[in-house]
């Protein structure tokens, strides 16, 4: 969106007052062509101003397409005042649409400061003694529905580049100077590449990179590691820790959602506690009538 400082907004206004005025439009009704903020309409006591419609402007158009757009702009204001008074006037159940926007006010504010509550009080560490309790006490809640697994492939295109070099690498294991060198290495010369030893997997979003009738989901374990080709490509592949369906999820893969669960928790308990504290306060200071009990 186009923005105006003071100047700016003088001198496109007069602008857009010489083609309002060309489309057969009357001119501001009231306040001087060099007011910062002109009034174009009004009706039944409702006004709409220049600075109400700048804002909105789209960026890069011309002179003749901005007056368009203020006319309809304009228009479209209009209208919609003229109906929302006629609405004003025949609706038989106003009392219930001022009910309706007096609780969604009520709901806005409520959710806005409540919000600003979270952002000044909430703790948002989540240390990893809370997250494993938490981990213990709510196992049940974690089931896997498929196989996840961590691991590193290699899946490198044929003929193989410095198959001796990648061997080593290979070898080398997980360590940090033999990762980066296979990185290297794959970024050059290998189709794909898993080197996040730390990731966990499901075999969906691996499975395509893997012939299915060398390797599938049921056949995979832990330490597993393999050394094969086919026609187009080389792989190897090191299955670091499965976890199948029947077993329970590592920490390490259900970290987030329990940080999120314990957080969330902690939001309740917060606001609850504030909406009591408050509530107690005001009943001490006998600001609160109850007529029912």
């Amino acid at each position: 969106m186009t923005r105006f400082n003071g100047t700016h907004l003088q001198v496109f206004y007069i602008s857009f007052l010489v083609l309002f005025a060309s489309c057969g439009r009357k001119g501001p009704s009231t306040g001087d062509v060099f007011s910062d903020n002109p009034l174009l309409a009004q009706y039944e006591g409702r006004k709409l101003y220049f600075q109400d419609i700048a804002g909105d402007l789209p960026a890069g158009m011309s002179g003749k397409d901005s007056a368009q757009f203020y006319n309809s702009y304009v228009d479209r204001w209009l209208k919609d005042k003229v109906l929302l008074a006629d609405a004003a006037s025949r609706l038989a159940d106003k009392k219930e649409i001022e009910s309706l926007v007096e609780q969604y006010r009520d709901e806005l504010m409520l959710m806005r400061y409540e919000d600003q509550l979270l952002k000044e009080k909430l703790d948002t560490v989540v240390s990893r003694e809370e997250l494993e309790r938490y981990y213990q006490s709510n196992k049940s809640n974690y089931k896997l529905e498929s196989t996840i697994f961590r691991f590193v492939m290699v899946k490198a295109t044929k003929p193989v580049a410095d198959s001796r070099k990648l061997d080593q690498m290979w070898s080398s294991g997980n360590t940090a100077g033999g990762l980066q060198g296979l990185r290297r290495y794959c970024d050059n010369n290998a189709e794909v590449c898993f080197l996040n030893p730390g990731r966990w997997y499901k075999w969906e979003e691996v499975s395509r990179h893997i012939p299915s009738r060398l390797l599938s989901e049921r056949n995979i374990s832990g330490g597993m590691k393999r050394d094969f080709a086919d026609f187009n490509y080389s792989y190897k592949i090191h299955f670091l820790e499965v976890v199948h369906p029947y077993e329970d999820p590592p920490l390490s893969f259900v970290a987030d959602q329990a940080k999120r669960a314990i957080l969330h928790e902690r939001k309740r308990k917060l606001l609850e506690l504030h909406k009591t504290e408050r509530y107690e306060t005001e009943l001490r200071n006998k600001r609160i009538t109850i007529y029912s009990r």
